[in-house]
């Protein structure tokens, strides 16, 4: 830091509250030991996610062949559109929920 043309150095006796309180409500840094287990349920939840996506991207044209006419692909890609944002929202709060 400058001040007034000459650098000063600054001691600094404590954490910054923001620092400390971060710490507070998340834990102290040697609490590593649910680390495993949290990316083991992550992992499983992307892996359904993944699942689901590959089953949209597959069922959709799939589906287009047994449904009759060129309106069948309009429902088609609203629904899909749906089942997108839905699998957003619902991937998401779940993965909350499991880093909780």
């Amino acid at each position: 830091m400058t001040v007034g043309g000459a650098d000063r150095r600054m001691v600094v006796s404590r954490r910054p509250a923001a620092i400390a309180h971060a710490r507070d409500r998340f834990g102290s840094e040697d609490d590593g030991a649910d680390v495993p287990a949290v990316v083991g349920r992550q992992l499983r939840q992307a892996l359904l996610t993944v699942g689901v996506v590959a089953g949209l991207l597959v069922g959709t044209p799939v589906a287009a062949l047994w449904l009759p006419g060129p309106g069948a692909w309009v429902a088609l890609s609203l629904a899909l559109q749906g089942a997108w944002v839905g699998l957003a929202v619902f991937h998401l709060r779940r993965a909350e929920r499991l880093e909780r």
